[in-house]
């Protein structure tokens, strides 16, 4: 009824086929962990808000009068504060009469950091 070469062929292609089936599962897993993995990680960067609103009029006297002299043609749109390590930094919002807006980020001091610091 059966040829046995057929039959031996027949089982050649069945084992073909469950080692590529076997191998497709894994590599689909793979990616699949992988993308959670990454979107966690993207997840918790974006979740990460160091800065906290404030009112502009709660910023210290040297930012405001930092602001006045050096940054008198812009306008405060927003401003934040975040502590670390007992040091206070805060950003400062600012539009221009076309409403484009830059932050810029200041110590107590008011002085305003490189743009490097600026995270």
């Amino acid at each position: 009824m059966f040829n046995p070469k057929t039959l031996s062929e027949m089982k050649k292609v069945f084992i073909v086929a469950a080692v590529c089936a076997a191998f497709g599962f894994n590599t689909a897993q793979a990616q699949t962990d992988t993308t959670a993995v990454v979107n966690n990680q993207m997840a918790a960067c974006i979740s990460e808000e160091p800065f906290k609103a404030i009112e502009a009029d709660s910023l210290p006297q040297a930012i405001k009068e930092t602001l006045a002299t050096t940054y008198k043609d812009l306008t405060v749109k927003a401003a934040y504060v975040k502590e670390e390590e007992g040091v206070k930094t805060f950003k400062v919002t600012l539009a221009d009469a076309d409403d484009k807006t830059i932050d810029v980020i200041f110590n107590e001091k008011g002085e305003a950091l490189p743009a490097e610091n600026q995270n």
